[in-house]
């Protein structure tokens, strides 16, 4: 059996979210505060729980405030005029019809549908069987809805309870001399919510594949379909130092054999074996020691006042099968055998520990399944207390472990590592897109919708595959933008260390509020990021250069070269009008300074923005932009040999000047021209504009553009 998808809606942030899971291990990656617990709350309680306990704060605020504020008016007008018999009729029968809710007085709340499929040649669906609805011999699946509906009659009777209560306070607010107004408005709108939320009745049905036809299904006979566990994030009991006597990891091998046919039949003759020992000692003996028999004489003697009816005090063992398994928990301890000496569980550390103890968790968990059942483990985070090395290393070997086992799992995970490792037909991502609102992205479909499409380089698609493209992307590590707030894509290393730089400037600091990941890639193939930004709904700032004919000297003759940038080109062509995609022509940089200036910011679906050089820096690269904005110069204006050694002193800068025997001092040379013989050492240029604290005077307008339009919200 196999829990093939669930989709989620109105959960807290999660509006509606679609979770496919695979055969073996499925992994959840998102930032802090994306919705991953929150699902993991929602997947527990749906097959875990006895009660999924739903409260009103569970309900997406827009679907709160939409409902409050039809139905709080309907109170106030009834509640100010009429008292409790009357005014319960009256709001009533305002919001019902047949002896239901009114459709408009319903909120939509949480409701998940469930997907089991099964294999006939190997799953034994006997539990099953009554929920299946399709007797199509090539499907083999079941469908299921678990939601909550409101029971008009229940909240019909905590209106009746609570009805004066929120009349006073109804009242309270209509008084002009009311002070706290909205304050009080609040803790009405609070009371109408668990008014509401309190009448829930928590429903589940089996369906067809449309999930609809839906028949009730008793609540304990659905949950007995799954066998799920779960390890939390945080609550694992580890021994970290000396004072910790949790003894985790002793605990856990212990449980492990409490299925073992050879150990049950062992602890059952301990008892009797102890007890043995004890008789043939004079243990026993000496417990009825002077103070029993002094404190029984006592006892007797009390008797007396009340019929002497108190038997004689003794001292008895009785030994179970459970007080000994709790005497070997007690004196088990996990030993690390290190050069003969036996180290505790302590000695290792939190990561090591960790890593043993979801081990044999995995291990009891194997030993609990029922092949009559849904079996899922799910682990929260992993990754606690591991460094990165132990990370890559543990999921891999999860991986395999869920693979040979046949086990079906979720792990969530914030680490980088984990989801550059697990590649991207295991990862879904989750992530927070709108205030209060979560989506989840599936990775492995956006693997397979970009399945045997080319990566772009120069003009022309190349023989190199988008998918194994992105496949390698994440493998090197790139898989931090899945993490990330905003991203922001560059083109060397000179780039990085300018950029890193501005945004710790006033000017920028909001970006530090951010988690931005920077990428660094090359022009020629930073477009096929594209379709992995947009889907994961990244706002993103692509910074590159404009790259026209290098020989081009005059501004002229470069206004009508072309770019080989390839992204910038690609950028022009998808935001063309031409109606006629065969008539398009690669643009001029005439006709992308237009562009630029058309859109003040080039944004693709508000999302991702381009900027490049302007006609007014007229620069090809970034380094030409900056000498040209510090110097107010075009990058085709000559300056003589000794000028430059002033700018080059003055300005605290580290650049190369053309060498040139013939009447040296008099030598003149473009911004071009130094830029060309800096080639070589581009980053300890930048390193000087940065020790120097020249990166805001010498900042190109096109890159402070850029970082301003990456700053809105």
């Amino acid at each position: 059996m196999f829990l093939k998808r669930i989709e989620v809606s109105n959960y807290r942030q999660l509006s509606h979210i679609e979770l496919n899971f695979q055969n073996g291990l499925t992994v959840l990656a998102g930032p802090n505060n994306s919705g991953k617990t929150t699902l993991i709350s929602v997947l527990k309680g749906i097959f875990n729980e006895s009660k999924f306990v739903f409260k009103y704060s569970d309900i997406p605020t827009g679907l709160s405030v939409l409902w409050v504020n039809k139905i709080l008016p309907i109170f106030s007008d009834v509640m100010l005029e009429h008292a409790k018999e009357e005014g319960v009729s009256q709001i009533i029968n305002a919001i019902s019809a047949d002896n239901e809710f009114s459709s408009d007085y319903i909120i939509d709340t949480f409701n998940a549908k469930i997907e089991v499929d099964y294999t006939p040649e190997n799953d034994d669906i006997q539990d099953f069987v009554d929920y299946l609805m399709d007797l199509d011999e090539t499907k083999h699946s079941f469908y299921f809805v678990y939601t909550y509906e409101p029971s008009l009659s229940a909240f019909e009777r905590m209106l009746n309870d609570r009805y004066d209560k929120i009349k006073s306070r109804i009242e309270d607010i209509e008084n002009p001399d009311c002070k706290e107004k909205d304050t009080k408005t609040y803790f009405i709108k609070e009371e109408l919510l668990k008014l509401y939320c309190g009448c829930l009745i928590e429903k589940c049905y089996y369906c067809n594949e449309e999930y609809k036809n839906l028949n009730s299904i008793e609540l304990p006979n659905f949950k007995k379909l799954f066998n799920l566990e779960n390890i939390d994030a945080v609550r694992r009991d580890l021994d970290d130092n000396e004072k910790d006597v949790s003894k985790g990891i002793s605990k856990r091998v212990i449980s492990l054999l409490k299925n073992d046919e050879s150990w049950i039949a062992t602890t059952k003759k301990l008892p009797d074996m102890l007890l043995e020992q004890i008789d043939k000692s004079d243990a026993k003996a000496k417990m009825q020691n002077s103070s029993i028999k002094s404190l029984d004489t006592t006892i007797q003697d009390v008797a007396k006042t009340s019929g002497g009816h108190i038997g004689k005090l003794l001292l008895e063992m009785d030994v179970d099968e459970d007080d000994v398994n709790d005497f070997i928990k007690k004196i088990t301890r996990a030993k690390y055998d290190i050069d003969g000496l036996l180290l505790n569980e302590n000695s290792q550390g939190l990561g090591f520990s960790n890593l043993i103890y979801l081990h044999i968790r995995l291990e009891e968990f194997i030993s609990s399944i029922d092949k009559k059942k849904v079996n899922v483990f799910f682990i929260e985070e992993p990754e606690a207390h591991m460094h990165p090395q132990m990370q890559n290393v543990f999921i891999r070997f999860l991986n395999k472990y869920y693979t040979d086992k046949g086990l079906q799992g979720l792990i969530t995970t914030h680490s980088n590592e984990i989801a550059r490792s697990v590649g991207l037909n295991s990862l879904r991502v989750i992530r927070q897109t709108e205030k209060s609102k979560s989506e989840l992205f599936d990775l492995s479909e956006f693997k397979r919708k970009i399945e045997g499409q080319k990566t772009i380089c120069a003009e022309n698609e190349t023989d190199y595959l988008l998918e194994n493209f992105f496949d390698w992307f994440f493998e090197i590590g790139y898989s931090e933008l899945i993490f990330a707030d905003k991203v922001v894509l560059y083109e060397g290393d000179t780039e990085r260390l300018y950029i890193r730089k501005l945004i710790n400037l006033p000017t920028f600091s909001s970006l530090n509020n951010n988690y931005i990941a920077f990428i660094q890639v090359g022009g020629a193939y930073a477009f096929n990021y594209l379709k992995i930004l947009e889907k994961l709904k990244i706002k993103s700032l692509i910074i590159t250069d404009l790259d026209y004919d290098i020989s081009a000297i005059t501004f002229e003759v470069a206004k009508e070269s072309k770019s080989t940038n390839a992204t910038i080109n690609a950028f022009h062509k998808a935001l063309s009008r031409e109606s006629k995609p065969e008539a398009y022509q690669t643009p001029t940089i005439k006709e992308l300074y237009a562009l630029q200036s058309a859109m003040d910011n080039i944004v693709m679906d508000d999302l991702i923005c381009i900027t490049y050089q302007d006609e007014e820096s007229t620069a090809r690269t970034l380094e030409e932009a900056m000498l040209a904005k510090l110097l107010n110069k075009d990058v085709f204006h000559t300056l003589k040999r000794s000028d430059w050694k002033t700018i080059r002193k003055d300005n605290k800068l580290s650049f190369s000047i053309p060498n040139n025997r013939v009447d040296e001092d008099d030598s003149e040379f473009s911004i071009r021209d130094i830029v060309k013989s800096t080639k070589g050492n581009k980053t300890d240029f930048m390193y000087s504009v940065i020790l120097s604290g020249q990166e805001e005077k010498m900042l190109p307008q096109y890159i402070k553009k850029g970082l301003l339009w990456l700053m809105q919200q």
